[in-house]
């Protein structure tokens, strides 16, 4: 091999060693860190997602939902239950809120302020149970809700033990997935005050056990 020929063929190693050398750079630095879930903005995101209206402020649960504070579900079985729930939850989609910000939340749940006791102020103003069973039936609740309230295939129970009245009346007023809004122009404070009279005051159901018919699923298998 030439001195010229050995020359070009040095020039060409070199070179290729440098454009591998630029392209892996490039690559590390449009590689980010992974986002670390943040307790503070997955409680802001809790609130703002309109979770806190069936679930509780701390995720504690409550009649209309279940309980989601310290849940034992992984976060993917948590962004999938989000994204494609069942049992009347309507589907939060990326445009209410991204996979980062599920990820706040379930960090959130899984904190100890999700742990510690619920202190939302429910400060309920006075209701005539009577009225608001008028206003429930007039204003279309039962279609989703039921006649008692007790919930169906196309809305949640939200009684005998509604949501505290704050989140109650805001989430009436702007509420997410298919529910419509019930602006002041559609039902007052005194409205909502009287709804929600109706609300705590339906019946109890029976639990299982006091239902002769099925009392037997409680029994066990042999």
């Amino acid at each position: 091999m030439s001195i010229m020929t050995r020359a070009r063929w040095i020039l060409t190693v070199a070179t290729a060693i440098l454009v591998v050398a630029a392209s892996i750079r490039v690559i590390s630095a449009s590689v980010q860190a992974p986002t670390v879930a943040d307790v503070q903005t997955g409680q802001a995101l809790y609130a703002s997602a309109g979770c806190a209206a069936c679930h509780g402020g701390n995720g504690q649960g409550t009649a209309a939902a279940p309980r989601l504070a310290g849940s034992a579900d992984e976060l993917p079985t948590f962004l999938e239950y989000v994204r494609d729930p069942v049992l009347g939850m309507p589907a939060q989609g990326v445009q209410v809120v991204s996979d980062e910000g599920l990820a706040d939340i379930y960090a959130f749940l899984q904190s100890s302020l999700a742990l510690e006791p619920d202190q939302t102020t429910d400060l309920v103003p006075a209701g005539n149970p009577e009225t608001g069973a008028v206003l429930f039936r007039n204003v279309g609740c039962y279609q989703c809700h039921a006649n008692e309230a007790q919930g169906g295939a196309n809305g949640p129970r939200i009684g005998p033990d509604p949501i505290p009245f704050d989140s109650f009346s805001r989430y009436v007023q702007s509420p997410t997935g298919s529910m419509p809004p019930y602006t002041s122009k559609v039902l007052s404070d005194q409205d909502l005050a009287d709804i929600y009279a109706f609300l705590r005051a339906r019946t109890r159901p029976p639990t299982i056990d006091a239902i002769p018919l099925l009392a037997p699923l409680l029994e066990p298998q042999n």
